[in-house]
């Protein structure tokens, strides 16, 4: 046999030996792994065998071999290299390396350079993993076979968790409506939904009774035969949700609620305020409206206003749109119309906006554009904000009698709106309110203490500058309007109507008896220059800062103490199981603001750190922990910042 040949046999022999170890070794540590998981145990043995893939080159077996056999002193690995074609060299020298090969060659020991020791290692562990592992089970009554195993189907609550306490299963279903796809997610550290969404909850654990925290409600469940147990809830905002199981086996999961958006609504033509003074032009309507899931309706809805002076008239109405809609979540809508068509005479303001409704089920999921108006003047001049006329004093009793439209509406609204969009719908007209009368009490020029008395003494009637009657009623407007508030923020749409209508009655009798003059700014001053820097400078005042003491902080104690207990679960890094400890701090920062997006977060990576502890080493540990820490201080920063210093003299 050639030199040559006697090389590569033996790199070849030596090769197959290798593969045949690491194939060992690799199957060896995936059984010991596939006792808590058949899944679990494969993947690790493929990733053992790519780990030690390297050991099999034929360039890893000839140094192996070299380690084995010290009086070859290289020569093995010198002739696989000229064999490879990697060293070139003379011919005579290549003989001669290949020769004192060949001989080296005759006295290697195959078997004694690649020993099973480490096969024999692996196997044992896997031995004495599925030994402990039978034993738990058959403890605590559950079957032998790994609970992650296509064939054991979930009979029993005992192949649960890594704790093997608790397994929370959780499966959202979107609304129909969305379209969106169901999830399925096991122990996880987060639920994303979107609103109205369906969550179901699967908990396998091995104790009798199970316990489910959803908002203000905690709700015990109780076992039924062998199955896990089951809780279904509707996702309506964001919070947090914890699971129990028995004593010690909890699982927190944040819950973030995408809300469905309102369409987004557009009048792009006209766009903008009209005014004409005559004719009878048309006028061309262009509305668009986008929705993240879909929209189902579409319209351009107007109030007409009529009448002069005191007295005025609305007309709701809707314009038909011929509806354009290139997919379901994006419409568009036209119309054009006459002056004529409209109905609109001298004096009349038609006020217009585009009207969207997504496909979300229930009154819910209308928003409207901005509003815009179309106004009849002979004198060509714009009516200003909203309805508002050009006569100064006209502008109040109109914005008031629009109030009390809307009012009517929201009262016909009361029996088919949710309490909480009523009570938010009237708060927003109680605010509308209180700009009318705030407004309209700046121009009177400010309120004053006794107004009886102010109106009965008032000496200006005689100097033509102020009717006492009007300066009466006036005043009265401005008290119903006050108690138009009161009656709107406490949700009670019947009685603000009669102090709404009040108010209207004592503006159109102030505005049609005496015709009340609103005041006029004082006369401008001129300063006296040559009075600047002459005061006396003999007892000057010293100040210092002061920092304003402010109320105390629940979120801010809250987050003190999540700080705290971080510091000391980093000191504590290396301890072996801390996984109850940040259970409780992730449920502490989710407690501490349940709609913060930052907070939620954080309470996701704790259980995200707990769900990994035992299987990171301490510096890992250390690392998140110190990334959550600064995601704390960083909300702790703002919550206790100081507030505004003020300067107070010194006494």
């Amino acid at each position: 046999m050639s030199p040559d040949a006697s090389v590569t046999r033996l790199v070849e022999r030596a090769t197959l030996r290798a593969r045949v170890l690491l194939a060992a070794e690799a199957a060896a540590a995936g059984v010991a792994v596939a006792a808590w998981s058949i899944v679990a145990g494969l993947l690790v043995a493929i990733a053992f065998a790519v780990w030690r893939a390297t050991t099999g080159s034929g360039a890893a077996v000839v140094r192996a071999i070299e380690r084995a056999t010290p009086a070859s002193r290289n020569v093995l690995i010198t002739a696989d290299e000229l064999t490879s074609g990697t060293l070139a060299v003379r011919p005579a020298v290549r003989e001669r390396v290949m020769a004192q090969a060949a001989v080296v060659a005759q006295s290697v020991d195959v078997a004694a350079a690649f020993r099973p020791a480490r096969v024999l290692q692996l196997t044992m562990l896997a031995l004495a993993a599925w030994i402990v592992v039978a034993g738990v089970r058959v403890w605590r009554g559950g079957s032998v076979v790994p609970a992650s195993s296509s064939s054991s189907p979930r009979r029993t609550p005992a192949g649960a968790s890594e704790a093997g306490a608790l397994r929370v299963t959780v499966d959202v279903t979107p609304p129909a409506y969305t379209h969106r796809a169901p999830t399925h997610a096991v122990d996880p550290s987060a639920i994303e939904a979107v609103e109205g969404s369906e969550v179901r909850l699967t908990i396998d654990s091995s104790g009798a009774s199970a316990r489910v925290e959803s908002g203000e409600a905690t709700i015990d469940l109780t076992r039924r035969g062998s199955a896990p147990f089951e809780h279904r809830i509707v996702a309506r905002k964001s919070g947090f949700l914890p699971v129990t199981g028995i004593p010690g086996a909890r699982r927190m999961m944040t819950v973030t609620v995408t809300p469905d958006a309102l369409p987004e609504v557009r009048l792009t033509e006209p766009g903008r305020d009209l005014v004409y003074s005559a004719g009878n032009p048309r006028i061309v309507f262009q509305a668009r409206a986008t929705d993240d899931y879909g929209l189902r309706a579409l319209a351009l809805r107007y109030t007409k206003v009529s009448g002069s002076g005191e007295q005025f008239e609305f007309k709701d109405g809707e314009i038909p749109l011929t509806i354009a809609s290139p997919s379901a979540r994006e419409w568009s809508g036209s119309a054009a119309r006459s002056l004529a068509d409209l109905g609109l005479h001298d004096g009349d303001v038609l006020v217009y906006r585009a009207s969207a409704r997504d496909v979300r089920p229930g009154e819910g999921g209308e928003s409207s554009s901005d509003a815009f108006f179309i106004e009849i003047s002979r004198l060509g001049v714009a009516a200003g904000d909203a309805f508002t006329l050009p006569e100064q004093e006209t502008r109040y009793a109109l914005s008031q009698q629009m109030l009390i439209v809307k009012t009517e509406r929201l009262e016909q609204k009361r029996t088919s709106t949710p309490p909480e969009e009523f009570n938010e719908a009237s708060q927003g007209l109680a605010v509308e309110q209180r700009m009318i009368r705030s407004e309209f009490v700046f121009m009177l020029g400010g309120e004053i203490q006794d107004e009886e008395v102010e109106a009965e003494q008032s000496t200006e009637l005689q100097e033509g500058r102020l009717a006492n009657r009007g300066q009466r009623d006036l005043r009265a407007a401005t008290v119903a309007m006050s108690q138009a508030e009161k009656w709107l923020t406490a949700a009670n749409t019947a009685e603000a109507l009669k102090a709404e209508r009040a108010a209207v009655a004592a503006l159109q009798r102030a505005f049609t008896r005496d015709r009340y003059i609103l005041r006029a700014l004082a006369t401008r001053s001129q300063l006296d220059l040559s009075r600047r820097l002459t005061g006396t400078v003999a007892e000057p005042i010293g100040w210092r800062r002061t920092v304003e003491s402010g109320p105390a902080s629940r979120r801010a104690a809250y987050l003190q103490s999540l700080l705290q207990g971080l510091g000391e679960l980093t000191a504590n890094a290396g301890d072996r199981d801390r996984r109850a400890i940040i259970g409780v701090l992730a449920e502490l920062a989710v407690r501490t603001d349940a709609e913060s997006q930052a907070l939620r977060r954080v309470a996701t990576d704790l259980q995200k750190l707990a769900d990994s502890w035992n299987a990171s080493t301490a510096e890992a540990r250390t690392r998140a922990i110190d990334a959550i820490a600064a995601q704390v201080a960083s909300d702790a920063r703002r919550a206790l910042a100081d507030p505004p210093i003020g300067s107070r003299g010194a006494r």
